[in-house]
């Protein structure tokens, strides 16, 4: 029983054993006792793995896996055959479930993600990459347990040395094991959990009702094209019929739960605001698949008023597609009312969910919810709303939505528009940075979590150049590989005719635990605010607070120093060799503010770097020489710091006692490690935040409204009435320092 493959990128094998038919013939090895440990990585002993006449031999090794998310799969093998070998693996909890991406074994629609490709003569080496080339061997959990961890060979044959499961993508072999000096988690295995799940898709959650008009049907097993399709026993059978179809508002296109399709889904027309052409799924059992194989799964050419519902879908990864493709058209004219809910898109060879347009000659949409949707595993973003300029796409809200395992640049974000938010949203794992926004005004992020972002340009949140007006609030990052909140701008030059720094932006309330920099801000980042966050710098060479720039560019389109932005109340920590804050070179000289703070190295030692030219990247090199660099000035002393710089004037250098700083874990509530313990010198000591009517009129002259009110995005920005948790800020009582008020 032969699968063929086409979509096998690098790969020598044109062709594979399915998964299925090995299971049916594997020779069992016996399974060695569970393997345990609070470091990474867990590591297990191998097994000589040859094919035969009926198949392939597997081995099983136990696996205590003590946090939740994606772990990566490592083995140091030694082939001798002359052929590229490929080795299946899955995971399942001991009840038969498998477990290698998410639930109902979606690993099966795209098995070359399964299987780990070995080049031929590989002589004692780590091997981690799939015959997907660019992915990484990967397993999803969704709660800690004993796992049955389960390697097989498709094809060719080889002896495994060693399995190794690690958190950290960035981990490197080094000799018989993986070094993990790099890991912002640490090198630890084992982390504090939460019990709640409030951010994020919701696999139990149910679409609101659809109510139509007409309803047409299509039905994947039993339909016919000849039929009518207007009743689930005169179904159609293929989404043809559906695409050669004009839909009219109230109409219905109802998928049958249970089926897949390998066509695309392209229906046309326009509904009306109220009455909306609904596509969605009837009957019992999982969702509808559409599989676009060389296509989008489902495109949208540029029509407004629909409501998508209840599908899933993907496409062969080797043609570039995404799975939903709502591309506005060119001109002027913004489609409206697109409203996409409970959709899971996957194994994509571009973006899972995308919405808008990249050209300049196309704004993008007006009105876009997307809510409950899961994108993971694309070779582009997770969920990308977008338009052409910073006043492209309109009033987009994506809420309640969880992306992983995406490679380009985003989990979430929204680009080159105005008016949008993201919230209660869940994204770990992906390449490049998480949840952000990039060239766009008034857009707001808050009650969201972000963790383990892949490379050093992967961060948690981030507030990207050309953002003007923009809110972060409330939201939890950490063990992220780059900075867990990136302030930026880029320059003064413009893009599209509008500026590509940022100005007039927020960020409070946050927490940010073990990232690369957990706050970091650099480049033309201007009169922004930020205040009552709490930074936590895990390890040595790392700053809970980094402000750094460099020379600008001959066009002044990158380049600059952080400038009038207020730091106020906020909680800077070192840990294990991390310091409190670093402030570089120009940005001490230009209005930037420091009030309120408190600093704290629970080492001692270094609580401030102030000034310096050796701290950005190296554009001071000339001839091999740092031409003019010098060091920072450090400080170990506040009360030394106020004296030489004058700021500080109401700062704190003492321990806040955080009930367990560092050891917030996964989940962004309850996080109890970062409430304040009583007699903590940060308790109702800190100012009152004021954003002051000067402040408020500048940011105005950049606001546009666009009926955003309707869509529960904010406009007008407003003093902090709640700490992380809900608690009431009352400034008459006096008003803490950090996330939390008691």
């Amino acid at each position: 029983m032969v699968l063929e493959c086409s979509y096998l990128e690098g790969s020598c094998l044109g062709k594979y054993y399915a998964l299925s038919a090995i299971e049916e013939c594997l020779v069992k090895v016996k399974t060695v006792p569970v393997v345990r440990s609070a470091r990474l990585p867990l590591e297990s002993s191998g097994g000589v793995l040859k094919l035969h006449d009926w198949g392939g031999d597997f081995i099983e090794r136990k696996f205590h896996l003590p946090t939740p998310g994606i772990w990566y799969v490592w083995l140091k093998v030694t082939s001798n055959v002359r052929t590229a070998s490929a080795v299946s693996f899955e995971l399942d909890d001991g009840s038969g479930r498998a477990q290698v991406l998410l639930e109902r074994n979606r690993w099966k629609m795209h098995p070359s993600r399964a299987a780990i490709h070995v080049q031929p003569h590989t002589k004692s080496q780590w091997v981690c990459y799939t015959l997907r080339a660019e992915h990484r061997a990967q397993i999803h959990i969704e709660k800690p347990g004993v796992y049955n961890l389960r390697l097989g060979l498709i094809e060719g044959g080889l002896t495994i040395e060693k399995v190794a499961l690690t958190l950290f993508f960035s981990a490197k072999p080094k000799g018989d094991t993986l070094d993990h000096t790099g890991d912002p988690g640490g090198g630890r295995a084992v982390f504090p959990l939460s019990r709640h799940n409030v951010d994020g898709f919701r696999e139990g959650w149910k679409s609101p009702e659809l109510k139509s008009t007409r309803r047409f049907y299509i039905d994947a097993q039993s339909g016919n094209d000849t039929n009518a399709g207007t009743s689930p026993k005169r179904a159609w059978k293929s989404m043809r019929k559906a695409n050669i179809q004009t839909f009219r508002p109230g109409d219905a296109i109802l998928l049958k739960r249970g089926c897949r399709w390998m066509e695309q889904l392209a229906p046309r027309g326009n509904g009306r605001e109220g009455n909306p052409i609904l596509v969605g799924a009837y009957g019992a059992g999982l969702r509808p698949v559409i599989d676009g194989v060389s296509q989008d799964a489902f495109r949208l050419d540029g029509y407004s008023w629909w409501t998508v519902q209840d599908l899933e879908l993907t496409s062969d990864p080797g043609y570039q597609k995404c799975g939903f493709f709502g591309v506005s058209g060119g001109g002027n004219e913004r489609p409206r009312g697109l409203v996409l809910r409970n959709l899971v898109s996957h194994d994509n060879g571009r973006i899972g969910i995308f919405v808008g347009s990249w050209d300049k000659s196309s704004r993008g949409y007006d009105g876009v919810l997307i809510e409950n949707c899961l994108a993971f595993c694309n070779n582009g973003d997770g969920i990308n709303v977008g338009g052409s300029s910073q006043v492209g796409c309109r009033n987009s809200v994506i809420r309640f939505c969880t992306a992983f395992g995406n490679r380009v640049r985003a989990g979430i974000w929204i680009h080159s528009g105005e008016n949008g938010l993201i919230e209660r949203c869940r994204a770990y794992n992906n390449v490049c940075i998480n949840i952000w926004a990039w060239n766009s005004r008034n857009m707001t992020i808050r009650h969201c979590e972000a963790f383990r972002g892949h490379e050093s340009d992967a961060g948690g949140f981030d507030i990207d150049w050309g953002c003007e007006g923009m809110t972060v609030e409330y939201c939890y990052s950490h063990h992220n590989e780059g900075p867990g909140f990136l302030l930026m701008g880029s320059g003064d030059a413009q893009f599209r005719g509008y500026p590509m720094a940022s100005d007039y932006n927020i960020m409070r309330y946050c927490v940010a635990e073990c990232d690369g920099q957990p706050i970091c801000v650099t480049e033309t980042f201007r009169q922004g605010l930020v205040y009552n966050n709490v930074a936590v710098a895990g390890r040595k060479g790392v700053y809970a607070l980094y402000i750094n720039g460099w020379p600008f560019s001959k066009k002044r389109d990158s380049g600059g120093w952080a400038s009038d932005t207020v730091f106020v109340n906020n909680i800077f920590l070192g840990l294990n060799g991390g310091i409190p804050a670093l402030v570089d070179d120009y940005a001490t000289t230009q209005n930037n503010r420091f009030d309120g703070n408190v600093y704290w190295n629970r080492q001692g030692g270094v609580i401030i770097r102030w000034g310096g030219r050796m701290n950005g990247p190296d554009f001071w090199k000339k001839n091999g020489k740092k031409k003019g660099s010098y060091p920072p000035k450090e400080y170990r002393d506040l009360v030394k710091f106020r004296k030489d710089t004058g700021q500080e004037k109401n700062g704190i250098q003492a321990d806040p006692r955080l009930v367990a700083p560092g050891e917030g874990g996964y989940g962004r509530l309850p996080l109890p490690a970062y409430r304040l313990k009583s007699g903590s010198p940060a308790l109702k000591t800190g100012r009152r935040v004021r954003i002051t009517p000067d402040w408020i009129e500048g940011r105005a002259k950049h606001i546009n409204g666009t009926g955003a009110m309707a869509y529960g995005i904010p406009v007008e920005p407003e003093e902090a009435s709640n700490d992380y948790w809900g608690n009431p800020v009352e400034p008459l009582r006096g008003v803490s320092r950090g996330v939390h008020e008691k």
